[in-house]
This record gives structure tokens, C-alpha cells and sequence, in this order.
């Protein structure tokens, strides 16, 4: 399906690789959920788009509410806190997707701009740098599918141990309290209907750190080019016109970088706000069901679990951390590029250029906070206050007394 997993090994020189094929991977999920990237949908694809659409933005984030509704009563503590870390988790799931929909172009236009970095990419170890990147964001790409199905599977085989429904969504026709065969059919309706948004998943929340590692490689590729400008081994160094036209390539090739954090911000920044607020919430949650509530085989599903909504924050705050340092670490490049013994207009060039080269590139949530380790860290503290609010509150004896 994915090409027989051919990129998770970095390709020959001379065969032809594109950085946007690092997430070539993810851009076939988000197709094969109904996003039309190629405009080549013919009736049957857009007659799934719409059952695809509608279950992901609708059917699943409204699910929960109805079941909670209709059988609140009937939910033990436990249960009840795993459906509703689910719960949580898919109406954020129902905004990314969303946003992926009205903002599909830019995830084109930002695959534009990779395709001109490459161009930049003339030298044979830059090549292969590009070809590690590749396999290395394709094997990452994979850790969340692996991760993702881990826990949906685990989730199934504990439902089944404990005679229960893996998710606990709400089908008008099933009741699975009522005898062991619906029991049995709900299960497996629901591992395989919304372990289909888990897959979908896999795609909305590994799209921001796919495409903003793929950018700290061009960086890195563009710091080596600024080092090589002042290198004595450099044989174009005592030659003006090559030594601007490569300082130019290098301006060029930092300004596509500012293009596509242009491109890619709108998106990033309003899924990861809601993310964000909505992880520190899950997590709380998944402290109070573990610590609480659950026993040794449902612990193992909520370590997965865990992993799972580890996996949509942090890796991406890593990147956005670590492309900051890169970033001043290209001015402190470019200044000691031995600029100075270069004429009047690579000097005035070089000039202009570090001062632009001084201002990072950041990606913020929502132009309120910026995307960083220390927010990661901070959703995690707000995850101990919920759990610290609950356990003040004797949360485990109210529900245990209310069962």
C-alpha cells in the first residue's frame, strides 16, 4: 500500500528522492480519509469522503455525549474515565481533521517549498543527508501507526478480558450489557469503525512534526553552506562572483524556509492550541483512572494510551525547541564566515542578512504561547493539578460509593 515501506531505508544517490516524501507516507492516510490532495477523486472516492467526513467531525465526537446520557448510571469509575479521555480526545481529533480539510492547499504549497530547497541540495553528502531525513521522518511516521494500533488493540484484548466494550461509543441498535454475542459484535464494530479513526489519526497528529523536522534538516544543510562560505578549503573563496552568487543561494534558501513556516503556521497553530489544553486534561484523567481505579491489565492499555497522547506534543516541541537553537546558530555562522575580507557588496550583503538571520523561526499556538519544551512541561504540571484536584476532592471513595 505504501509502497512496500521502501523509504524507511535511506535511498541510493542515484535514485530520485524529494523531501516531500517524508511525508509521503501521512499524505496517503490523509487520501485515503477523503482529503483530495491530488484533485483526482472520481465518484466512488467522493462518495466515501462524505461517509468519512461525517463519521470523523460528527458521528464519533457525538457518540460519547449520547452514551453518557442514555447509560451513565451503568458506567463504573474506571470505565467512565477511559471513555471520557476518548471522548476528549476525539473531539480534538474532529478539529484537527477539520482544519486539515479547509487548509489542504497549504499542505501542497508547503511541499512546493521543500521542492525548492532541494534545488540548494547540489553536493553529493547534501543529497544524502536529504535521503536520511527521509527515512528517518518515514520510520517516525511509523512509530505512530505502531503506537496507535498498539493501543487500540490492547484496548480490545482488555475489553474482552473484562467482558466490556473496548471504547464505549453509542450504537442505537446494539446494548452490549444485554448478553455476551452483542457484547461481542460491539467490540469488534468498534475496533475496527474507530480503530478507522485511530489509522485517520495517525495522519492529523504526526503532520506537525513531520513537516517541521524536514525543516530543521534544510536548516542544518543551510548552516554547512554558510560555514563552507568562510572555509579555506573553499576554491571559490578568492573569486567574488562565486563567493556572492553562493552567499545569494543561501539568502534564497533562507528565505523559502521563512515561505514555508508561513505556509505551514496556520495550520500548526490552531490544532496544537487545542491540543495543548486538551492533553493536559487526558492526562490528568489517565492519572486518576491508574493511580485510582484501574487494575494491573487495564494499566498496560493506559501506558499505551499515554504513549499515544505523549507522541502529539512532544516530539513537535522538540523540533520547534531545537530549530531555535539552529536558527542562532546560523547568525553565529554567518558572522564568522570570514565576511570581512570580501568586497564592499558581499559585506553590505552579509549585513543585512545577519540581522535577519537574528530573528529564529518560531511557530506558536494561536499567537499565545510558543511551542517549546517548557509548554510541554507545563501541560504536564497542569496535568498534576487536575490529579491534585481530584485526589483533595477523595474522588476514588465519592465514585466508589456512588457505584
Amino acid at each position: 500500500m505504501f509502497g512496500h515501506f521502501k523509504l524507511i531505508y535511506p535511498a541510493p544517490i542515484s535514485e530520485p528522492i524529494r523531501s516531500r516524501d517524508s511525508n509521503a507516507y501521512m499524505m496517503e492516510t490523509l487520501r485515503n480519509s477523503g482529503l483530495n490532495l491530488k484533485n483526482d477523486f472520481g465518484i466512488g472516492r467522493k462518495i466515501w469522503r462524505v461517509f468519512s467526513f461525517t463519521y470523523n467531525m460528527l458521528i464519533l465526537p457525538v457518540s460519547f455525549p449520547i452514551n453518557y446520557v442514555i447509560h451513565l448510571a451503568e458506567f463504573p469509575p474506571e470505565l467512565l474515565l477511559q471513555s471520557l479521555q476518548l471522548c476528549l480526545n476525539t473531539w480534538c481529533f474532529a478539529l484537527k481533521f477539520f482544519t486539515l480539510i479547509i487548509y489542504t492547499h497549504r499542505l501542497e504549497l508547503a511541499n512546493k517549498h521543500f521542492d525548492e530547497l532541494d534545488n540548494y541540495c547540489v553536493k553529493p553528502a547534501e543529497k544524502r543527508k536529504v535521503r536520511d531525513m527521509v527515512a528517518a521522518i518515514t520510520r517516525l511516521y511509523l512509530t505512530f501507526v505502531v503506537v496507535y494500533v498498539l493501543y487500540a488493540t490492547s484496548t480490545l484484548l482488555d475489553g474482552l478480558l473484562h467482558q466490556r466494550v473496548p471504547y464505549n461509543t453509542y450504537y442505537p441498535f446494539i446494548n452490549w450489557r444485554v448478553d455476551r454475542t452483542q457484547m461481542y459484535i460491539q467490540s469488534f464494530l468498534e475496533y475496527f469503525i474507530v480503530g478507522y479513526a485511530i489509522y485517520v489519526a495517525t495522519a492529523t497528529d504526526s503532520y506537525p512534526v513531520i513537516y517541521v523536522a524536514a525543516l530543521r534538516t534544510h536548516i542544518l544543510l543551510l548552516k554547512d553552506r554558510i560555514i563552507y562560505l568562510g572555509d579555506p578549503s573553499n576554491e571559490g573563496i578568492s573569486d567574488p562572483s562565486y563567493m556572492f552568487k553562493s552567499l545569494v543561494d543561501c539568502i534564497k534558501a533562507h528565505r523559502t524556509m521563512l515561505n514555508f513556516c508561513d505556509a505551514i503556521q496556520p495550520i500548526i497553530s490552531g490544532t496544537i492550541f487545542a491540543q495543548f489544553i486538551i492533553c493536559g486534561s487526558i492526562l490528568g484523567i489517565i492519572m486518576i483512572n491508574m493511580v485510582l481505579f484501574a487494575d494491573q491489565s487495564t494499566r498496560f492499555g493506559i501506558v499505551t494510551y499515554v504513549m499515544a497522547v505523549l507522541l502529539q506534543t512532544f516530539p513537535l516541541c522538540f523540533y520547534c525547541n531545537a530549530i531555535v537553537d539552529d536558527c542562532n546558530e546560523l547568525a553565529d555562522a554567518l558572522f564568522h564566515s570570514a565576511w570581512w575580507v570580501q568586497d564592499k557588496r558581499y559585506q553590505r550583503t552579509v549585513i543585512q542578512f545577519l540581522q535577519k538571520l537574528q530573528q529564529p523561526m518560531t511557530f506558536t499556538a494561536m499567537n499565545i504561547f510558543n511551542i517549546n519544551l517548557a509548554t510541554n512541561i507545563n501541560v504536564a504540571k497542569f496535568a498534576f493539578t487536575v490529579y491534585a484536584i481530584a485526589s483533595g476532592m477523595n474522588l476514588d471513595q465519592k465514585l466508589s460509593i456512588k457505584e
